[in-house]
């Protein structure tokens, strides 16, 4: 091969891996983009995959191509160089890539634990299994995750890892350790990290004790929500009538919060409608109010929204910047740049008219979710909804978990064609077994449970 031809290809890989970096990178930022839905992010992840497919064609020059901009490269050229190296089982690759790991460089990490959730050989688990056993502490993030992630047969070894570490990777652990439900967890998690002094491990603890089916976590969360805003999802994915009660008084003493709106409207109790009215008249609460009073109703109330465009102050002429600092605009009617989007309704009236002319097709006896009696069908709904905020279907999948003891495992980073395999084993086990649970009732584990 001539050096002209060498120097071409290697040009072309480089150019391959940067447009991969490139989508990678805008693929994080689709995920709460309200302009697109969790569908149109599988055209991104196509686009992905060619270029991927195309480093891994090209073998040797590819690899070392990959290799060196891995680890000279950006964070997103590390992702799928990694991604790269798992498809051709360079697993030595791998290693120094995690050798050269900065664990306080979020991105870097982000994206190597991104890229070996999505691709880890199979044969390599024992591997990532002995990373987490060995203790390292840089390691042990991306390894805890992966486990848990990828739901690998590992719920000893991740007990054990807890046991020893006190660092920042706790979090990751016991994220994990709810992952694969971990039973004999349940003893230590109660008593040492559910009242921890980080509310994050709070939070991953509950909701670790939640999908194992501890009700006593909930117990804890309810005396907690005094003290914090992390019990508040946590009771909203687990809680029952008397929890709904609770978080309104908690609304309502001025201590609202997006968490708490959100638990309510997961809750599905209409004795909550008042305060979500009444919460949308604050710009800090309407959109988490909306979105709750939604889930509740399935009122499907939307409106178009021109988002202007951003100012960059540095990029402004001394006399815009005095005109901006009057308060006045710097363009004519009709031209200020921006985008107008699509999104659920923050007007109070709109809701308001809607629950003043449907008020009476609600029974306050029982609980709703799109404005059908609460039931696992309307779960897998939010996750089937295009119109379903990311945050709707993290909460959908956790409820089918927590409230009837069903697993199939899901994320909604997972590749949107792996998203739909899941939806789908949902569905199938939904027809088969949906009848069993009486619509409108409060479950927790499987079980039906006092309101």
């Amino acid at each position: 091969m001539t050096q002209t031809i060498l120097d071409f290809e290697t040009e072309l890989y480089q150019e391959h891996l940067e447009e991969a970096s490139f989508l990678y990178e805008q693929r994080l930022t689709l995920f709460d983009d309200p302009e697109i839905t969790w569908l149109d992010i599988a055209d991104f992840e196509e686009r992905f995959e060619a270029h991927i497919d195309a480093l891994v064609v090209g073998e040797d020059l590819a690899l070392n191509v990959c290799k060196t901009q891995a680890m000279e490269g950006d964070f997103g050229e590390l992702h799928a160089a990694v991604r790269v190296f798992c498809r051709q089982n360079q697993l030595d690759f791998v290693q120094e890539c995690l050798e050269a790991l900065d664990p306080k460089d979020t991105e870097r990490v982000q994206a190597i634990s991104d890229a070996l959730n999505h691709e880890l050989p199979s044969e390599w688990t024992d591997e990532f299994i002995r990373i987490l056993s060995e203790g390292d502490q840089r390691l042990i993030p991306v390894a805890a995750k992966l486990i848990g992630y990828r739901r690998l047969s590992s719920g000893k070894e991740l007990l054990n890892a807890l046991q020893q570490n006190n660092s920042q990777a706790v979090s990751n652990i016991i994220w994990s350790i709810g992952r694969v439900r971990e039973q004999y967890a349940r003893t230590l998690l109660f008593n040492k990290y559910l009242k921890h002094e980080d509310e994050s491990v709070c939070s991953a603890t509950a909701l670790a004790l939640l999908r194992i089916g501890d009700p006593q976590a909930l117990d804890h969360c309810l005396h907690s929500v005094h003290s914090g805003n992390w019990p508040f999802l946590l009771l909203g994915l687990g809680g029952n009538r008397s929890t709904a009660a609770v978080l309104i008084e908690s609304a309502n003493n001025n201590k609202a919060s997006a968490d708490c709106l959100i638990a309510l409207g997961l809750l599905g109790d209409i004795s909550a409608v008042d305060t979500l009215l009444s919460d949308l008249g604050n710009a800090d609460f309407a959109e988490s109010a909306a979105i709750a009073f939604n889930l509740i109703t399935g009122a499907g109330i939307y409106e178009e929204v021109f988002i202007p465009e951003e100012i960059d102050e540095d990029e402004l002429f001394e006399e815009e910047l005095e005109k901006l600092k009057r308060g006045e605009s710097l363009y004519s009617p009709g031209e200020e740049p921006g985008t107008t989007i699509t999104r659920i309704s923050q007007k109070p009236e709109d809701w308001q008219k809607w629950w003043a002319e449907n008020k009476s097709h609600f029974n306050p006896a029982i609980r709703y979710r799109n404005g059908k009696p609460y039931s696992p069908a309307c779960l897998l709904e939010n996750l089937e909804s295009e119109k379903s905020p990311r945050i709707v279907r993290q909460m959908a999948y956790e409820e089918l978990v927590i409230r009837y003891g069903i697993d199939f495992p899901f994320e909604t980073d997972m590749l949107v064609s792996q998203q739909k395999q899941t939806i789908g084993k949902y569905a199938e086990w939904i027809k088969t077994n949906g009848s069993r649970f009486r619509e409108g009732e409060w479950y927790f584990a499987g079980q039906l449970i006092h309101s």
